[in-house]
């Protein structure tokens, strides 16, 4: 795109923005209270779904649901399902292919697809032990686990294709999405999901190339169920290490000669990290019941008193289950059958959960064809002119649980389970003469849950569990999530509690790594995390409140060698390694989010506040804003358009660097140590839906400004100048 077209499409931008409108509708999004409340993991009744009465939401609605698909996720433990509505809402469409997040809330390398890290500790939260595979982390942006998987179920067979484009065949981005699922019949369907982003990167050697596939299916029966979903990613990043000197931005006029961004010099070329990371995952249930409910012949009886209904009495058997959101939409009229029958009430259930994760990781990097890399790295453990790292992860775990479900009788107001698993992973490494070493590990864990998941105004899920890591037992995770849905106020007040105490062994390669540029072997303690935090929502009101305490956290530093370059350009060596804190940090932090609605005007804002007592391991900025502002009207009644400008800013502190030579974030050396932050990012946007379609158009980054504050994200790794983007999603339902 020439820069003509480029000045032509923002000043149509702008036009618009100044141009006078009419409202003609006005539609309010849906808030995801469980991202709120820090409850990543979902909910489900005796058949894994869960009982939320919407009906008593009333300030928000769901829009634009494709007609005659509902879609769900499973949990990774139990397989129980929470519904959840299709990704199709117009808002903030524009913000979707962000790296950095919708709402500004990751660091990145600049690059579309580059690795990140969370700004807001809250979003680091997890609910199970640590991830195995530790190099996938960073790029959970394109990846996905097994629990953020949608599973679908439809009338008709469904088609949806994402685009997302900017810049030209030498510097811009492009990402494709496109899904097809469909139903075999009412219960059993079937359907697949490519993902393919390609940056090729504004500055030198940052190119990423992300290719990402998945085969799922999913049958959900009366008394048996399954979900099956297999994952293959590869993912390729160049490594330009940063740029030689800030100076190129921030300071521009103390150079003789004016750098575009594509001529600014970096720090590597010829530099990679790959990633593959593939996952099996399959989870099924078979329920222990009885029916209830049915008619037989006309003359009123219950049907189906087996050995199991004989034990509840009949004035003990709560109503019968409806059925759920899935069978309505499926099924338009009961069959016969189905009446003399009568509605089927789970009792007891087999759960059998199975996953295999194979991945691995290449660090490429060769002294001969690329003189850069031989004044970045500090350290070197491995002889060769050339880095080949090579790791692989391979991860299989069985469980198997026994469950009582709630409310198939007055007094089952709780359901609970009882579970045990097996873990057995294998890493291999180099050894100091490149050959490879495999180490083995096994967990054996045991747990137990109860929940309450039916409940229209309370529900609840607590659960703990102890795990053995071949030697001795001392692993354990406990939490507990609660949410109490009150009407208030002609509308309705969401309080969630929650809590977790964990106690587990670091990572494998926070304890062993070997590489040509980084090694370690660590004999690490336990770190014990305590977390407690309470959130609450109300019409178009949110604040949450959490706070965390972190004894023995080990995490990744960087190392620093000084050094002037022949030219008088101050540079330095880089090195990584393993350090833990000497004292337990405190970590409190709370939000306050307050949309507002006039007309036509919508103004949406977002403000976090941080507390961290060790701004060394675990730095966090102090405040963290996001403000959206836009208006809200249709064209013609059918064209909903949104026009506005939204911005993220966090306040100035000593962000973490990123190592390319284990492909993770880690804190900057204390000697040369610099801070980032400051520095707002400002997005204008015009946003439309036709039925079917979202289509935007947007100019990012549009305050910046060469030499003019400090566009970084991390030290030595600019933001992407202003950019023209354009995104489309069509859907495809008959």
């Amino acid at each position: 795109m020439s820069i003509t077209s480029r000045r032509f499409l923002l000043s149509a931008i702008l036009l618009l923005l100044l141009a006078p409108s009419h409202v003609l509708a006005q539609i309010s999004r849906e808030t995801n209270f469980r991202k709120l409340s820090g409850n990543p993991s979902g909910v489900g009744n005796g058949m894994g779904e869960s009982h939320w009465d919407e009906s008593t939401t009333d300030s928000t609605r769901t829009v634009g649901i494709p007609h005659g698909i509902y879609a769900w996720t499973v949990d990774e433990r139990f397989g129980q399902v929470s519904p959840t509505p299709y990704d199709t809402l117009p808002h903030r469409f524009q913000n979707d292919n962000f790296t950095e997040g919708a709402t500004g809330h990751y660091l990145t390398l600049g690059n579309l697809g580059s690795a990140r890290s969370a700004i807001i500790r809250r979003d680091s939260y997890m609910d199970s032990f640590t991830p195995s595979f530790v190099f996938a982390a960073p790029y959970d942006f394109f990846l996905r686990r097994p629990s953020q998987l949608l599973f679908t179920n439809t009338k008709a067979p469904f088609t949806n294709i994402t685009y997302h484009e900017c810049g030209n065949k030498q510097n811009g981005e492009d990402r494709i999405r496109a899904l097809f699922s469909t139903n075999v019949n009412k219960d059993f369907g079937v359907g697949f999901r490519l993902d393919y982003l390609y940056g090729r990167g504004y500055y030198q050697s940052q190119q990423t190339a992300h290719f990402g596939g998945t085969l799922f299916t999913a049958y959900r029966g009366e008394r048996y169920a399954i979900h099956a979903a297999y994952m293959a990613n590869h993912l390729k990043a160049a490594e330009n290490g940063g740029l030689e000197s800030d100076d190129y931005l921030m300071r521009p006029e103390t150079f003789p000669q004016k750098y575009g961004a594509a001529d600014m010099p970096t720090r590597l070329s010829k530099t990679w990290n790959k990633l593959n990371v593939n996952t099996l995952f399959l989870t099924h249930r078979y329920n222990i019941g009885f029916y209830k409910g049915g008619k037989n012949k006309g003359n009123g009886r219950s049907v189906g008193k087996g050995l199991l209904a004989s034990l509840v009495s009949n004035d003990s058997v709560q109503t019968a289950q409806t059925p759920t959101d899935s069978t309505a939409s499926r099924v338009d009229e009961a069959t016969d059958a189905d009446t003399l029958r009568g509605d089927f009430v789970p009792v007891a259930g087999i759960i059998h959960t199975f996953r295999f994760d194979h991945n691995n990781r290449r660090f490429l990097s060769n002294l001969r064809e690329n003189a850069q890399s031989a004044t970045y790295f500090r350290d070197f453990y491995l002889p060769g002119d050339s880095a080949s790292d090579f790791t692989q992860h391979y991860h299989l775990q069985n469980l198997l649980a026994l469950e009582v479900s709630e409310g198939f009788a007055r007094w089952a107001a709780s359901g609970l389970r009882l579970y045990v698993r097996h873990d057995y992973h294998h890493y291999s490494l180099p050894d100091e003469e490149r050959r490879s070493v495999g180490y083995n590990e096994n967990q054996f864990t045991l747990g137990a849950s109860l929940f309450r998941h039916r409940g229209k105004a309370f529900q609840y899920d607590a659960f703990g569990e102890i795990r053995n890591t071949g030697s001795a037992w001392g692993e354990f995770n406990a939490a507990i999530d609660a949410t109490l849905c009150l009407p208030f106020a002609a509308d309705s007040l969401r309080l969630n509690i929650n809590g977790q105490v964990r106690n587990e062994l670091p990572s494998f390669y926070l304890r062993h790594y070997h590489g040509r540029n980084a090694w370690w072997d660590n004999d690490l303690s336990k770190t014990f995390t305590a977390r407690a935090g309470i959130a609450m929502q109300w019409k178009r009101s949110r604040l949450a409140f959490d706070v965390e305490t972190i004894r023995t956290h080990a995490y990744l530093a960087e190392v620093q060698t000084p050094y002037v370059t022949s030219s008088g350009i101050p540079l330095a060596l880089y090195g990584v390694q393993v350090q833990t804190s000497d004292s337990p940090i405190q970590v409190a932090h709370a939000m306050l989010g307050q949309d507002f609605v006039w007309g036509i005007f919508h103004w949406e804002n977002e403000l976090h506040y941080q507390y961290t007592s060790d701004k060394q391991a675990m730095p966090l900025p102090t405040c963290f804003a996001y403000s959206n502002m836009y208006i809200l009207f249709r064209i013609a009644r059918v064209l909903r358009t949104e026009i506005g400008a939204d911005a993220h800013f966090y306040t100035k502190y000593r962000v973490p660097t990123y190592s390319p030579i284990v492909g993770q974030y880690a804190v900057q050396d204390t000697q040369a140590a610099v801070d980032k932050g400051g520095y707002p990012v400002v997005n204008a946007y015009i946003n439309f839906h036709l039925k079917r379609t979202r289509f935007y158009l947007m100019a990012s980054h549009v305050n910046y400004r060469s030499g003019n504050g400090d566009p970084f994200s991390l030290p030595h790794y600019p933001l992407n100048q202003m950019v023209i983007r354009f995104g489309l999603s069509w859907n495809f339902d008959n």
